[in-house]
């Protein structure tokens, strides 16, 4: 937000330390309590120059104090070339930033953070130029109550689908958006050394008044095994210390606060499985909860199973819509139950053989878990459709015997008809 006035003899922009611009009735605006640059450009190139801040419109004529005037000077070939004259014990001027280049003179200088604690309030100010006593522009500026504030727009959770016993990053299923409702930069960040598995875009950054920043979330695995994680993690809100003119109103300014972010839910497990953890066992098990088939169809449907315990895994299936044809533990043909030690480095891969009986019904196959003394019992449900038909299959069949006389005949009577007809048409 350029701020710029039309003045014929000078003008006049107010930034912060980053570049930072502000405007209320388009007019440049002033945060109280805050270091800021008043930048102001001459048509002519001056030794000396003079920058008063007053309340109103004209120079109060009464007593002038911290809350109503403001006065600061330029002196080329003096020993300060940069001061502040207002007298009132504090300085309100850092010398070292002020600099001049040109025709343009950037005055380093903050207020008091002198203004009643209402919520939006400001006042209407001036900004007069002179040299030599003379006024060179009065420039009308808006002097605002320092503001503290964020918005946040986010959803519960973001959620995040990881493969097993596998690096790899994944993307949130969606995002948050954090925005400054103040009129001081804002700092947001959050402790990467704890978080490392987690990376959030637009982080450790600073956030202007009036912004509204976008942030996805990125989760960086390192080989899990199967289960669910959840991950909350608090961002640091913070406004930058060396912005604020060291007074008791906005020292309070300097208290970081947290940023509550979406639940991080992560996945781990396979694509469209289901994922059950054996609570208080360490056992995790994942299955398909649903599919379909088609009648006459055979189908290897799999189970995987992880954590540390002995395992002992009774499957069937209901026999009337669908049947078991064969078991298999890591690719080695068995028989229900299946026992066997799991561990929680890897997966144990369960596989059932299976057959669609009849079109139209629902066929159930259920997984009897027990580990630990805990006994848990799934189900896949199966819906089974007409059977399939393989029309190049049937065509490539070969014909019966049946089929080969009937043909040989049809072709004899044929040739006889061709025969007769050639021999009447001689006569």
């Amino acid at each position: 937000m350029t701020s710029m006035s039309t003045a014929q003899d000078a003008s006049l922009t107010i930034e912060m330390f980053q570049g930072e611009q502000q405007t209320r009735f388009n007019q440049p605006v002033l945060v109280a309590g805050v270091w800021q640059y008043l930048n102001i450009t001459t048509t002519l190139d001056f030794d000396d120059l003079t920058l008063r801040l007053y309340k109103g419109i004209t120079i109060p004529m009464g007593e002038r104090n911290e809350t109503n005037y403001y006065e600061w000077s330029y002196h080329k070939n003096a020993a300060v070339t940069w001061s502040d004259e207002s007298g009132y014990g504090i300085t309100y001027i850092k010398e070292e930033l002020c600099q001049k280049s040109n025709t343009r003179y950037s005055f380093c200088i903050g207020l008091n953070d002198f203004m009643p604690n209402i919520v939006d309030y400001y006042e209407n100010w001036t900004a007069e130029i002179s040299h030599g006593g003379t006024s060179v522009e009065a420039i009308r500026i808006v002097v605002e109550k320092p503001k503290s504030g964020y918005s946040l727009s986010k959803p519960t959770s973001i959620i995040f689908h990881v493969d097993p016993f596998t690096v790899m990053d994944a993307t949130g299923d969606n995002f948050f958006k954090i925005g400054n409702i103040g009129n001081i930069p804002m700092n947001i960040d959050f402790d990467t050394e704890t978080y490392p598995e987690v990376e959030i875009n637009n982080m450790n950054q600073r956030v202007l008044p009036d912004e509204i920043i976008t942030h996805y979330v990125t989760i960086h695995s390192k080989s899990w095994p199967p289960g669910f994680k959840n991950i909350q993690i608090p961002l640091n809100g913070s406004y930058p210390q060396s912005y604020f003119v060291d007074t008791n109103a906005t020292v309070t300014l300097y208290t970081s606060f947290i940023i509550d972010v979406p639940l991080l839910v992560i996945y781990v497990g396979h694509s469209n499985y289901k994922i059950e953890e054996l609570q208080g066992t360490g056992i995790t098990f994942q299955y398909v909860e649903r599919l379909s088939m088609y009648e006459g169809e055979t189908r290897d449907i799999t189970a995987y199973v992880s954590g540390n315990g002995a395992v002992t895994l009774q499957i069937w299936a209901d026999e009337k819509n669908l049947s078991t044809l064969h078991f298999y533990d890591s690719g080695t043909e068995t028989q229900s139950p299946i026992t066997f030690t799991s561990t929680n480095t890897s997966e144990r891969l369960i596989k059932v053989t299976v057959r669609a009986l009849s079109e139209g019904t629902t066929g159930v196959l259920t997984y009897q878990l027990t580990t630990n003394g805990v006994t848990k019992t799934y189900t896949t449900q199966i819906s089974i459709g007409p059977p399939q038909t393989d029309s190049e299959g049937e065509a490539s069949e070969p014909l019966s015997i049946m089929q080969l006389v009937i043909i040989g005949i049809v072709l004899l009577v044929v040739i006889y008809m061709i025969i007769a007809y050639l021999r009447n048409k001689k006569r």
